[in-house]
Protein backbone atom coordinates (compact mmCIF):
# COMPACT_ATOMS: atom_id res chain seq x y z
CA UNK A 1 0.00 0.00 0.00
CA UNK A 2 3.01 2.32 0.39
CA UNK A 3 2.59 5.24 -1.97
CA UNK A 4 -1.01 4.30 -2.80
CA UNK A 5 -4.16 5.78 -1.34
CA UNK A 6 -6.33 3.79 1.04
CA UNK A 7 -8.82 1.63 -0.88
CA UNK A 8 -11.92 0.72 1.11
CA UNK A 9 -13.11 -1.63 -1.66
CA UNK A 10 -13.27 -5.17 -0.37
CA UNK A 11 -12.35 -4.07 3.15
CA UNK A 12 -15.27 -6.05 4.53
CA UNK A 13 -16.13 -9.59 3.52
CA UNK A 14 -19.71 -10.59 4.21
CA UNK A 15 -20.48 -14.30 4.63
CA UNK A 16 -24.24 -14.57 4.71
CA UNK A 17 -24.15 -18.38 4.95
CA UNK A 18 -22.39 -18.22 8.33
CA UNK A 19 -23.69 -14.82 9.38
CA UNK A 20 -20.24 -13.32 9.83
CA UNK A 21 -18.31 -10.28 8.66
CA UNK A 22 -14.51 -10.11 8.36
CA UNK A 23 -12.44 -6.97 7.95
CA UNK A 24 -9.23 -6.96 5.94
CA UNK A 25 -6.40 -7.76 8.31
CA UNK A 26 -8.64 -7.75 11.40
CA UNK A 27 -10.59 -11.00 11.18
CA UNK A 28 -14.18 -11.25 12.33
CA UNK A 29 -15.90 -8.03 13.34
CA UNK A 30 -19.28 -7.12 14.74
CA UNK A 31 -21.28 -4.18 13.48
CA UNK A 32 -22.74 -2.24 16.40
CA UNK A 33 -24.45 1.12 16.53
CA UNK A 34 -22.86 3.92 18.51
CA UNK A 35 -25.95 3.96 20.73
CA UNK A 36 -25.06 0.39 21.81
CA UNK A 37 -21.30 0.95 22.14
CA UNK A 38 -21.55 4.29 23.99
CA UNK A 39 -22.96 2.88 27.26
CA UNK A 40 -20.31 0.13 27.23
CA UNK A 41 -17.51 2.65 26.75
CA UNK A 42 -19.02 5.03 29.32
CA UNK A 43 -19.10 2.17 31.83
CA UNK A 44 -15.46 1.37 31.08
CA UNK A 45 -14.57 5.06 31.61
CA UNK A 46 -16.49 5.12 34.90
CA UNK A 47 -14.61 1.98 36.03
CA UNK A 48 -11.30 3.52 34.98
CA UNK A 49 -10.43 0.59 32.71
CA UNK A 50 -10.28 1.26 28.99
CA UNK A 51 -8.02 -1.74 28.32
CA UNK A 52 -10.48 -3.36 25.89
CA UNK A 53 -10.95 -0.14 23.92
CA UNK A 54 -7.18 0.35 23.70
CA UNK A 55 -6.86 -3.30 22.56
CA UNK A 56 -9.37 -2.60 19.79
CA UNK A 57 -7.21 0.35 18.73
CA UNK A 58 -4.15 -1.92 18.64
CA UNK A 59 -6.07 -4.37 16.45
CA UNK A 60 -6.93 -1.53 14.08
CA UNK A 61 -3.24 -0.57 14.07
CA UNK A 62 -2.31 -4.15 13.14
CA UNK A 63 -4.87 -3.94 10.34
CA UNK A 64 -3.16 -0.78 9.08
CA UNK A 65 0.25 -2.47 9.26
CA UNK A 66 -1.08 -5.42 7.25
CA UNK A 67 -2.26 -3.06 4.55
CA UNK A 68 1.10 -1.30 4.45
CA UNK A 69 2.88 -4.58 3.85
CA UNK A 70 5.56 -3.79 6.42
CA UNK A 71 6.42 -1.67 9.41
CA UNK A 72 4.97 1.80 9.69
CA UNK A 73 8.41 3.16 10.54
CA UNK A 74 9.63 2.11 7.08
CA UNK A 75 6.80 3.83 5.20
CA UNK A 76 6.31 7.53 4.46
CA UNK A 77 4.45 9.28 7.30
CA UNK A 78 1.72 10.46 4.91
CA UNK A 79 1.05 6.90 3.68
CA UNK A 80 0.82 5.59 7.24
CA UNK A 81 -1.50 8.42 8.26
CA UNK A 82 -3.72 7.91 5.21
CA UNK A 83 -3.96 4.17 5.89
CA UNK A 84 -4.76 4.77 9.57
CA UNK A 85 -7.36 7.40 8.67
CA UNK A 86 -8.92 5.03 6.13
CA UNK A 87 -9.19 2.10 8.52
CA UNK A 88 -10.54 4.29 11.31
CA UNK A 89 -13.04 5.85 8.92
CA UNK A 90 -14.45 2.59 7.54
CA UNK A 91 -14.80 1.30 11.10
CA UNK A 92 -16.95 4.37 11.95
CA UNK A 93 -14.40 6.22 14.08
CA UNK A 94 -14.59 9.52 12.21
CA UNK A 95 -12.09 11.19 9.89
CA UNK A 96 -8.58 11.41 11.33
CA UNK A 97 -6.16 14.27 10.74
CA UNK A 98 -2.80 14.85 12.40
CA UNK A 99 -1.21 18.30 12.69
CA UNK A 100 2.16 19.39 13.99
CA UNK A 101 2.12 22.05 16.72
CA UNK A 102 5.79 22.88 17.18
CA UNK A 103 7.35 19.67 18.50
CA UNK A 104 3.94 18.19 19.34
CA UNK A 105 1.44 16.19 17.30
CA UNK A 106 -2.29 16.77 17.63
CA UNK A 107 -4.76 14.24 16.24
CA UNK A 108 -8.20 15.52 15.31
CA UNK A 109 -11.30 13.55 14.48
CA UNK A 110 -14.05 15.04 12.38
CA UNK A 111 -17.45 13.42 12.97
CA UNK A 112 -16.16 11.89 16.20
CA UNK A 113 -18.42 9.23 17.68
CA UNK A 114 -19.86 10.37 21.00
CA UNK A 115 -19.02 7.38 23.19
CA UNK A 116 -18.46 9.19 26.48
CA UNK A 117 -18.63 12.78 27.69
CA UNK A 118 -14.89 13.51 27.65
CA UNK A 119 -13.86 11.44 24.59
CA UNK A 120 -11.72 9.17 26.78
CA UNK A 121 -12.91 6.07 24.91
CA UNK A 122 -11.86 7.51 21.56
CA UNK A 123 -8.59 8.63 23.16
CA UNK A 124 -7.92 5.04 24.24
CA UNK A 125 -8.82 3.74 20.77
CA UNK A 126 -6.47 6.24 19.08
CA UNK A 127 -3.75 5.56 21.63
CA UNK A 128 -3.88 1.84 20.89
CA UNK A 129 -3.89 2.38 17.13
CA UNK A 130 -0.99 4.83 17.17
CA UNK A 131 0.99 2.75 19.66
CA UNK A 132 0.78 -0.24 17.33
CA UNK A 133 2.00 1.90 14.42
CA UNK A 134 4.81 3.59 16.37
CA UNK A 135 5.93 0.36 18.05
CA UNK A 136 5.96 2.09 21.45
CA UNK A 137 3.31 3.35 23.83
CA UNK A 138 1.56 6.59 22.98
CA UNK A 139 -1.18 8.26 24.99
CA UNK A 140 -3.77 10.41 23.27
CA UNK A 141 -5.15 12.99 25.65
CA UNK A 142 -8.41 14.80 24.83
CA UNK A 143 -7.61 18.51 24.81
CA UNK A 144 -10.85 19.91 23.39
CA UNK A 145 -14.51 19.01 23.21
CA UNK A 146 -14.24 19.28 19.43
CA UNK A 147 -12.22 16.06 19.08
CA UNK A 148 -8.58 17.13 19.41
CA UNK A 149 -6.08 14.81 21.09
CA UNK A 150 -2.50 15.57 22.06
CA UNK A 151 -0.11 12.67 21.43
CA UNK A 152 2.19 12.31 24.42
CA UNK A 153 4.32 9.86 26.32
CA UNK A 154 2.12 8.03 28.85
CA UNK A 155 4.25 9.39 31.69
CA UNK A 156 2.88 12.92 31.15
CA UNK A 157 -0.66 12.04 30.05
CA UNK A 158 -2.22 12.66 33.47
CA UNK A 159 -0.55 16.06 33.76
CA UNK A 160 -1.75 17.06 30.26
CA UNK A 161 -5.28 15.87 31.12
CA UNK A 162 -5.30 18.05 34.26
CA UNK A 163 -4.12 21.09 32.30
CA UNK A 164 -6.81 20.52 29.71
CA UNK A 165 -9.50 20.09 32.35
CA UNK A 166 -8.38 23.29 34.07
CA UNK A 167 -9.02 25.23 30.87
CA UNK A 168 -5.65 25.35 29.11
CA UNK A 169 -6.03 25.29 25.34
CA UNK A 170 -3.82 23.27 22.97
CA UNK A 171 -1.31 26.08 22.44
CA UNK A 172 -0.87 26.62 26.19
CA UNK A 173 -0.42 22.91 26.83
CA UNK A 174 2.11 22.53 24.02
CA UNK A 175 3.96 25.56 25.40
CA UNK A 176 4.08 23.99 28.86
CA UNK A 177 5.49 20.77 27.39
CA UNK A 178 8.16 22.52 25.31
CA UNK A 179 11.73 22.57 26.63
CA UNK A 180 11.86 25.45 29.09
CA UNK A 181 8.06 25.38 29.48
CA UNK A 182 6.27 25.21 32.83
CA UNK A 183 5.95 21.40 32.82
Amino acid sequence: MAGASFDPGGFFEFDLATGSIAARGAGRVLVLSDSVVAPLVSAAVANGDLTSVRKLGRELGECVLGGLGGGALDAPFEAVLEAAAGVLSVMGGGRLRVERWGDALVASLDHIPRLDEDHLGVAALLGGLLSALAEHEIACVPVSSAGHFLLVDPSVAQKVWKWSRSGDDIAAIVGRLAPGGAA
